[in-house]
């Protein structure tokens, strides 16, 4: 579960991705004879080993030529992290698009107690029998905030001057064209000047060469 933003430009999807000591990350997560474990990326000979020395399967993962999946005990889990997939869509082609990946430096880490659990400071509390954070409310919201704020609003100010320096192009070309158009009809400088809340001599300087 995770958190979807969709603009003109970009689709972000963002979530708080499981984290080992090791520094491997959760693909997802599945249970085994009642035991919660997460999946993660390794190399093939890499699987094998700990397929053999747990005695759990690896689950072959097609995509990903040379490496397979491996289940880790989900209770291993030592933290978090604020990841965001990012699309920005090519307006010139609807079916191209550039993909990156954002993460939030700061890890959400896990801790052993409620007690302890400061979201405010990207402390959790995750007993083992559940570790899906994304799904408490207050985890949800804590770490939505920080995406939004972190991520999403210095993008967000960037589309909004591009779409207002869009704007305004248009605007100019629509006031250049309506000009142009009155001026054929034998309007004055002074009618034009102050039909745009200017004066005659400034709307002559401004469109005397394209009227």
């Amino acid at each position: 579960m995770g958190w979807i933003h969709e603009s003109n430009t970009h689709l972000h999807e963002a979530a708080l991705v499981a984290v080992f000591e090791d520094g491997a990350e959760s693909q997802g997560s599945t249970m085994v004879d009642g035991v919660d474990y997460e999946l993660v990326e390794v190399g093939r000979r890499q699987a094998a080993d700990a397929a053999a020395r747990a005695s759990l399967p690896v689950r072959n993962r097609m995509a990903a030529v040379g490496s397979d999946i491996v289940l880790r005990p989900s209770a291993e889990v030592v933290g978090w992290l604020l990841r965001c997939d990012c699309r920005r869509w090519d307006s010139s082609d609807l079916h191209s698009s550039e993909v990156s990946t954002w993460t939030d430096p700061a890890q959400w880490t896990r801790v052993p107690s409620v007690s302890l659990e400061d979201l405010a400071s990207h402390r959790v509390f995750a007993p083992d029998t559940d570790l899906d954070v994304n799904v408490r409310p207050e985890v949800e919201e804590a770490a939505r905030a920080v995406w939004l704020r972190e991520h999403l609003d210095p993008i967000g100010i960037g589309d909004e001057i591009q779409a207002a320096a869009e704007a305004r192009r248009d605007a100019d070309a629509r006031l250049d064209a309506a000009v142009a158009k009155a001026r054929r009809l034998g309007r004055s400088w002074a009618d034009i000047g102050a039909a745009a809340g200017m004066t005659r001599q400034s709307a002559n300087e401004r469109w005397r060469a394209r009227a």
